[in-house]
Order: structure tokens, then sequence, then C-alpha cells
């Protein structure tokens, strides 16, 4: 362990935690079960359970985003479905006759496309550099926030110290154990104050 009290172990894990997500190139859904293979079986440690959290709800603001686009793009279309078969049919013929095809009939068409495919890609960007920064933080012992996340799971940001960051996730104090018992003072009276009591008797009597 080092001055955070992780060892390379914990770090090594919370790191795989967010690379992990990257399995979604290689099955379908890598990116939810890879991670939450790795959160599961350890989340009983505070460091290990952040970062676990974290992957996933990134995982799923992505998933969230995604729907909102393909949502905001079926007006379209289904609108206009029946002039993009046209236009396709049309370009099929023109490869078949050899003329060129009007680039204006094309130009609404061809801008969403472009505008559809920009913001895919500039999602995919921001997803590479938001995971390899999390993985990169994680590896250093350190916590980490996505950006643009809706925390689905809700996350603490607590500072781990030596002694309880590679151990579980500390739990509030409850009022049995914060309430102070009080103080019973078990000493015995000093032998002067045993003697005034005598002398004042001894006056009593006389």
């Amino acid at each position: 362990m080092d001055n955070t009290g992780l060892s390379k172990n914990d770090k090594s894990l919370g790191m795989a935690i967010h690379l992990a997500t990257f399995l979604k190139y290689f099955f379908p859904f890598g990116n939810f079960i890879g991670p939450l293979i790795l959160w599961t079986t350890n989340r009983e440690k505070a460091f290990i359970d952040h970062h676990g959290r974290e992957a996933i709800n990134f995982q799923l603001s992505l998933l969230l985003y995604g729907v909102i686009i393909a949502a905001l793009c079926l007006p379209f279309v289904f609108f206009h479905a029946g002039d993009f078969i046209s236009i396709l049919e049309h370009l099929d013929d023109a490869y078949y006759r050899s003329r060129s095809v009007n680039a204006n009939e094309l130009g609404g068409y061809l801008t969403v496309i472009f505008l559809a495919v920009l913001l895919a890609f500039c999602i995919f960007i921001f997803e590479i550099y938001a995971v390899i920064t999390a993985a990169m933080k994680a590896n250093n012992g350190e916590l980490y926030r996505y950006p643009l996340c809706i925390r689905f799971i809700k996350t603490e940001e607590a500072e781990f110290t030596p002694a309880t960051a590679g151990g579980p996730a500390s739990e509030e104090p409850t009022a049995t154990d914060s309430a102070s018992e009080p103080e019973v003072d078990f000493t015995e009276p000093s032998s002067s104050s045993n003697e005034q009591n005598t002398s004042s008797k001894n006056e009593q009597s006389s």
C-alpha cells in the first residue's frame, strides 16, 4: 500500500472496471456485463464501489442519450420514408444510365446524414476520452466523476484515508454510538479529607 491506503490490486481493479466498458465493441452489452461483474464481486471496498457506480452510471447515461437522439430522428424517418426510397431508386437508375444526379435533390438528406454521423463521432470521442481519464484516475488512487453523467445509482464523494481507503465503505454513526457515556469517578477519598472528618466528629463529641 502507498500513502493513499490503497493496494496496487485495488487501483488496477478500479482501472479495469472503466476499461471493461469497451467490451461492447466485442459483444453486445459488454459495457454493462464486464463492469458489473468486477464491481459486484468487490463492492465491499469503498474505492471499488465508487468507480463501479460511476462506470455503470456513465454507460446508462450514454444509452439514454442514444435513445433520445433516435427518438428525435424517428419522425423524420417516418414522414420522409417514401421520399428516401424514391431517391434510392433515382440513384440506382442514374447509375445504370450513367448520368449525373442533381445535388440539390439530395441536399437535405445529406445534411441530416452528415449531422447524425458527426454527432455519433463526437459522442464516440467523448466516451473514449472520459473512460480513459477515469481509468487513469483510478490507477492513481483518485476518485473520478464522469461529466454529463446522470447518477442513476447514487454515489458519494468521500476522502479516503489510509485506514479506510481499501476497506469497506464507512457507515454513519448511530445515535447510541455518538452519545457519550457519563464519567464515573472511582478514586478513593484522600487521607486529608478523612482526617478532617475525624476531627470534626471529635469536636462534636466534646
